[in-house]
């Protein structure tokens, strides 16, 4: 793990011309000390930020081998990344805050229920076409030896790319000096960015087949530093676009 570092994002948006501020000024402190911020405006000129807990309910996603469920992880780091981003004045909206699908009525079947709560998460999206898609994954594979996160985006807009490879930048700069891991266009097998018109990524945190790796997104601390290197991803993002 990298040595904590104290990093203050200085972030401008675009506003009209008799409204010109500083809308942000956030302080984040990554430690076993809970992370500080400061902001005295609201960034409500910035797009909506819909956070995805990925799976839920009886969709558990990958377990690992001690028989810790990808949804409760997910959910967990989606939380503090939701109260870390009200904290900053961002307006934010949740596809699940507990462990819940949303189905449809008619569904009858596990894999009927998935279809109908992913459904449900692009709708979202689809309600609020201002929005930005940030969905939380943990990710899984027969090899115990790889590790690291890995940022995928949506091909359907141009500013997914850019937003992904903030984010990834992040992650390695604080949490994962060793990753060497690049982001990655998504196909068709990722429902939410092969179909969401709005700028999305979807973040693997990390690999529950690792021991090292499972043992840290475990720890709640090292999700709290993993949800502030996220959001230093995306107040760098907001900043070099404006």
């Amino acid at each position: 793990m990298a040595s904590m570092r104290f990093s203050v994002v200085r972030l401008r948006a675009a506003v009209p011309a008799a409204v010109l501020c500083l809308l942000v000024l956030a302080a984040l402190l990554l430690g076993d000390r809970a992370v500080q911020t400061a902001s005295d405006a609201v960034a409500a000129s910035f797009p909506l930020l819909i956070l995805d807990a990925g799976h839920g309910g009886q969709d558990g996603g990958a377990v690992a081998a001690d028989g810790t469920n990808e949804k409760d992880i997910n959910l967990s780091l989606t939380l503090t990344l939701d109260d870390l981003l009200r904290s900053l004045g961002f307006r934010t909206l949740l596809t699940r805050s507990d462990d819940t699908l949303h189905e449809t009525p008619d569904a009858t079947t596990v894999r009927e229920r998935k279809v109908g709560d992913l459904r449900y998460r692009l709708q979202l999206t689809q309600e609020h076409p201002d929005s930005i898609l940030i969905s939380i994954h943990q990710n899984q594979f027969y090899d115990p030896r790889y590790d690291g996160a890995q940022v995928f985006y949506s091909d359907n807009h141009p500013q997914s790319e850019a937003l992904a490879q903030c984010l990834q930048e992040s992650i390695v700069k604080t949490l994962q000096p060793d990753n060497t891991r690049r982001i990655k266009e998504s196909g068709e097998e990722i429902f939410l960015l092969n179909q969401t018109k709005v700028p999305a990524v979807m973040v693997e945190c990390g690999f529950l087949s690792n021991p090292e790796e499972l043992k840290m997104l475990k720890n709640e601390t090292y999700r709290k530093q993993l949800a502030a290197t996220i959001v230093n991803g995306l107040l760098d993002y907001f900043r070099n676009r404006t």
